[in-house]
């Protein structure tokens, strides 16, 4: 049991490492023409930063047990890798829902450049084609 445990407290650190310098999510900032394309980003590279850490933490995460382990130590590591990975209501899963909440502002920006006259061809040039 206390190795299982000792292991969840080990995914549970490389998630924490996974997410930070990251910032908090209710800053508040202001966009007007001169900076919606700069804002645009600097959010979808931070976004694209916490994807890559979290494939590269990904089997991190998961609680791994040798074989031969306990019952209970596999009940509890199933447990902890059912609450780190593999779902929507998981550690991971939230990082994804905010990763995708990052792109979602992204393309609100795109659509704020638009608007401030921006062409497409500016907005690619500064943010790469939507979607890729």
């Amino acid at each position: 049991m206390g190795r299982a445990v000792g292991t969840v407290f080990a995914a549970e650190k490389a998630l924490g490492q996974t997410m930070e310098g990251l910032g908090s999510s209710s800053q508040k900032f202001k966009v007007t023409k001169s900076t919606v394309l700069q804002a645009g980003k600097i959010i979808q590279d931070q976004g694209a930063a916490l994807s890559k850490k979290l494939r590269a933490s990904g089997r991190a995460l998961v609680v791994n047990l040798p074989a031969g382990a306990d019952v209970v130590n596999q009940e509890v590591a199933a447990a902890w890798n059912s609450r780190l990975v593999g779902g929507d209501d998981t550690y991971a899963g939230r990082v994804e829902q905010y990763i995708a909440s990052l792109q979602n502002l992204v393309d609100q920006l795109r659509e704020a450049a638009a608007g401030y006259g921006f062409t497409e061809e500016e907005v690619t040039a500064a943010l790469g084609a939507k979607g890729a």
